[in-house]
């Protein structure tokens, strides 16, 4: 009982004293755990309880760590070139805090600190930054978009991506190769740069023109080892490529035809006009296949399925991929909406607006389709999002958790299907899948399982939140007992008719450390929030 107690305590030296003495990690094997799988206790102790509050930093668009921590990358404010910076550790401006007499407070405000300007500077080396012009020369035209980046071979290398928009009629030849064109889109061209960070060159770039690609927060590009699929919303087709020591391969096309289809097929285009008829892809077909198939020709309940088969029948023609994700090398989840109208026609009733498709790339099969009320994917949902999310910690070997994933499962994991409740639910959390690649932070303090906080202004998805009007508090889920707060508190006061102010926050992967981003139209505000020994912690609620 007293050796359990004693591994629960959140004592700093009682931590210490655990795991000088070998009590944390007794009976495992050190070499086949993440660096700092035993160090997770200290997350409760040792928090990013200071804010050093409107910082200086260089005229950038901050990005995000790199997965081992080492390196923050940005962009160029006019969104050509990537900036990289090494990153010192939080013991770098240990002495610069301690002669800035930040005191025992949360809040360091002081108007005219040397902090506030030098801060940055020491603890990324900007003096330091590896500067590369991406968009130049052939690419001038085209400028990097700052809500993308991807990291291949854990941290080596990342894929950055820049875009430029196109003028002009599509190619007839993509309707025909193409067959469920969706051209009510704005057109783009992209280049993919992938960048190796190890060197600081560019390792390989793809060029697509003539496309549509959903960009921001990496929805449109999943990731899974060496694996990368690019999903265009124009073809509605999904570009497979794999990546060698910084190479992009192509690999193949999923989606138009089958397999060497394309390759096979006429080439005549003298008859295609605007009434041209043209078959429907074959995941499409597979699709109806498989839900056909799901009727049991001995239910007494046949005839009655086989005409909601029919009723949906056109809704399954016209949809259109919207998302996608590797699940892993061989299984994509498709995610299919009903296609916009041109006229104002209301849609069927009773026909559902979503439909999730696994389907497996060598096979070419379907394997699963569910709706967007289905029970049974919001049961797979909550038993396999670690391995969906696809993003782990290299230090603690953690899977980024989201607060209503966990609400969820501690709750409805083995709920029946009868329950009204349950249907909502799946209604509310199935649209969360696919999963954009790399779009959770793995930052030990955002675990809601850990932590508690409120999900509304600071979550592991990384996206802009509404500000805050009060400081960010971080609860230890066990005791209720408060750890640390965030001010990142709004500049001014809601108004409804007035823009919103958002804040987006950059987690260290695995450090007391994170930049928090404040924007209200055209005007920003960085804060720093780390750790510090002399800052004690309020413990009252007000």
């Amino acid at each position: 009982m007293a050796y359990e107690r004693r591994l629960r305590s959140q004592n700093l030296v009682h931590l210490l004293q655990n795991r000088e003495s070998g009590y944390t990690c007794a009976g495992n094997q050190l070499g086949r755990m993440p660096r700092l799988f035993y160090e997770r206790p200290f997350y409760k102790c040792i928090t990013p309880c200071l804010t050093i509050d409107t910082v200086t930093i260089p005229p950038v668009y901050l990005r995000k760590f790199t997965p081992d921590g080492s390196k923050l990358l940005a962009f160029s404010q006019d969104q050509r070139s990537l900036h990289i910076y090494r990153y010192r550790g939080c013991a770098s401006v240990g002495e610069l805090i301690r002669r800035a007499d930040v005191g025992t407070g949360e809040c360091f405000s002081s108007p005219g600190s040397t902090l506030k300007s030098t801060i940055f500077e020491r603890l990324f080396a900007t003096k330091e930054a590896l500067t590369l012009r991406l968009c130049q020369g052939d690419y001038s035209l085209y400028y990097l978009h700052r809500e993308f980046s991807i990291f291949l071979e854990e941290g080596r290398y990342v894929l950055l991506a820049a875009m430029s928009v196109l003028r002009g009629a599509l190619p007839i030849d993509d309707y025909v190769r193409y067959p469920d064109l969706f051209d009510k889109l704005e057109v783009f061209s992209y280049v993919f740069f992938v960048v190796d960070l190890k060197l600081g060159v560019v390792s390989d770039s793809l060029f697509l023109p003539h496309d549509s690609i959903v960009i921001a927060h990496n929805h449109g590009i999943s990731v899974f080892g060496s694996t990368v699929a690019i999903m265009s919303r124009l073809h509605q087709c999904i570009y497979v490529y794999g990546v060698t020591e910084g190479k992009l391969h192509v690999q193949e096309t999923v989606g138009p035809r089958p397999r060497d289809f394309i390759e096979k097929a006429r080439s005549d285009f003298d008859n295609l006009d605007a009434t041209t008829v043209l078959p429907i892809t074959h995941i499409k077909q597979r699709v109806l296949s498989f839900l056909y198939r799901q009727i049991d020709p001995e239910s007494p309940a046949v005839q009655e399925k086989r005409r909601e088969f029919y009723k949906n029948f056109e809704f399954v023609e016209h949809m259109i991929m919207e998302r996608m994700q590797l699940v892993n090398k061989e299984l994509l989840l498709l995610r299919y909406e009903e296609r916009p109208k041109d006229s104002e026609t209301m849609p069927m009733t009773g026909t559902p607006r979503r439909l999730y498709v696994f389907y497996t790339i060598s096979g070419e099969e379907v394997v699963g389709v569910y709706p967007d009320y289905s029970v049974d994917l919001l049961q797979i949902i909550l038993q396999f999002y670690d391995e969906m999310s696809n993003v782990r910690s290299l230090q603690t070997g953690d899977a980024p958790s989201l607060p209503l994933h966990f609400i969820l499962k501690q709750n409805f994991v083995d709920a029946n299907e009868s329950i009204p409740f349950v249907r909502h639910a799946a209604l509310r959390f199935n649209p969360s899948v696919p999963v954009s690649s790399q779009s959770l932070s793995p930052s030990p303090y955002l675990r809601f399982n850990e932590f508690s906080f409120d999900d509304r202004h600071v979550s592991p998805l990384e996206r802009p939140n509404p500000c805050s009007a009060e400081p960010i508090v971080f609860r230890d889920r066990a005791t209720q007992s408060i750890k640390f707060r965030l001010h990142a508190t709004a500049r001014r006061h809601n108004n409804p008719l007035a823009p919103r102010e958002l804040c987006a926050f950059i987690w260290h992967p695995y450090e007391p450390l994170l930049l928090s981003i404040q924007k209200c139209m055209n005007s920003y505000a960085y804060h720093v929030h780390l750790y510090s020994h002399s800052t004690v912690v309020d413990p009252s609620s007000a």
